[in-house]
């Protein structure tokens, strides 16, 4: 048996059942996903992605609700709501490197993970089925984010 204990339990399960959805990891294959991810120790309406920040991160909600929205001078306009078990960021800001025009933040208490863009094209370099995955998570955020 694989052990976990050296990541958060609850999100190696949450991490498991979102991924279920596009591909079927080994333990093997969603530990080495898992392992990209660190806590992020955020409270309620803390900022996990900032207007005009340079987006380096994909983030996967584990549990919560998040809104993004864009901030159009002072007056804040939603765009999307997050529920769990999910994967977020600004994909556009991040393949063109330009600053985000949104704001993420938790609407509830959340639990959030980020794991460096960099490190996922690394993972992906070395598995077609973490590629295939998040290949299939990145056209579904621009197709539906």
């Amino acid at each position: 048996m694989i052990q976990t204990h050296f990541f958060n339990t609850a999100m190696l399960y949450s991490l498991e059942e979102f991924s279920r959805k596009y591909v079927n990891f080994t333990a093997a294959e969603l530990i080495a996903l898992a392992s990209l991810f660190k806590p992020m120790n955020l409270k309620q309406d803390e900022m996990v992605i900032k207007r005009s920040e340079i987006v380096t991160s994909i983030y996967f909600l584990d549990y919560g609700v998040l809104k993004s929205y864009l901030d159009k001078n002072g007056r804040c306009c939603n765009v999307k709501f997050y529920f769990k078990p999910i994967f977020f960021s600004d994909l556009d800001a991040i393949c063109n490197g330009k600053e985000t025009r949104r704001c993420f933040v938790p609407v509830r208490k959340a639990s959030v993970f980020r794991a460096y863009f960099e490190d996922v094209v690394q993972l992906s370099a070395k598995s077609e089925k973490h590629k295939l995955f998040f290949k299939m998570i990145f056209d579904d955020h621009y197709m539906f984010g």
